[in-house]
């Protein structure tokens, strides 16, 4: 039996996808406003939905109860911060799992984190969450999995956080020439999966990632495979200092923290143990192909102007 803790969200879906394709059997943690279309999409694949909150401690114990696997993905950056806090959900829900998973007896928590590099020299809101769940981990008895992939490639590499291919524009922080560490979510997701079935990787704390790359070789071989050269926004390493200062919110200091990271360039090494988990990753040329190739209709006089999403 595998708990997934953040099942609605992109990360959590996709491992319920390959859960149920290894014909595992799966509880999916949903809300009551959990939107009605994600949890009919998680019924579909088959997965058991289990009413808990990482803010109810009492109803974490509930469904922890008879797992033998927690996996959490939950994280609040992606939800109404005046509902759900960084500090509550991240941090405390957080440790909150940890502790009923350890009461339940679960014999296996694998925790997707961030890596240590993005903590920056003011951690974050939400990098302080992630170290107090790896610590509260690597403290207690029960066996764990910490993974810490980089960026997500559908995440950072979409219109939400301003790369927009199919319009040929995108933000560059800074100068747009330190590397980053790139990933596909659905490698953390396969990952995820498989690290059930590696024993020799229970206490292990595993980055993942795909390449390194900065963020003007990006942009160019999406301008090299869409055939458009794209509009650049470029936002000043001092505009994202003086984000980070006045930063209202524990979400918006650590986006900004984060951003002002990701400018200054994070080299992430490959561990060996990765090929184990998720072998030839998607790299960014076959990501770029995926939603920035031309249309096989266009015709020459249109250049490729426009492109598949």
């Amino acid at each position: 039996m595998v708990l997934v803790v953040g099942a609605t969200g992109h990360l959590g879906r996709s491992i319920c996808e390959q859960l149920a394709q290894q014909g595992r059997e799966v509880c999916a943690v949903v809300r009551p406003s959990s939107p009605p279309e994600q949890v009919d999409a998680l019924r579909t694949l088959g997965a058991q939905l289990v009413q808990a909150d990482l803010k109810d401690a009492a109803s974490l114990l509930a469904a922890c109860q008879g797992m033998d696997v927690v996996i959490s993905t939950a994280t609040t950056t992606l939800r109404d911060p005046t509902k759900d806090s960084i500090p509550d959900v991240d941090y405390q829900g957080g440790l909150n799992l940890v502790e009923a998973a350890r009461q339940s007896g679960v014999g296996h928590f694998v925790y997707v984190s961030f890596p240590e590099f993005y903590d920056g020299a003011r951690p974050s809101p939400l990098s302080q969450a992630k170290r107090a769940v790896e610590r509260e981990l690597r403290h207690g008895e029960m066996p764990f999995t910490i993974l810490q992939p980089g960026v997500f490639m559908e995440v950072w590499l979409s219109p939400a956080l301003g790369f927009d291919p199919l319009n040929a524009r995108a933000r560059v922080l800074g100068s747009g020439e330190a590397p980053i560490g790139w990933i596909s979510l659905h490698d953390v997701a396969r990952a995820a999966v498989t690290c059930l079935d590696h024993s020799d990787l229970r206490g292990a704390t595993l980055p993942l990632i795909a390449e390194n790359r900065s963020m003007r070789e990006v942009v160019g071989l999406f301008e090299q495979i869409g055939g458009r050269t794209f509009e650049l926004e470029h936002v000043p390493v001092e505009a994202l200092e003086a984000q980070v200062t006045t930063a209202n919110s524990p979400l918006e200091q650590s986006f900004a923290a984060l951003m002002l990271t990701l400018a200054q360039g994070v080299t992430i090494t490959p561990d060996p143990r990765q090929d184990a988990l998720c072998p030839a990753p998607t790299t960014l040329p076959e990501y770029a192909r995926q939603v920035a190739a031309p249309s096989p209709l266009e015709t020459p006089e249109r250049g490729g102007q426009e492109a598949h999403p």
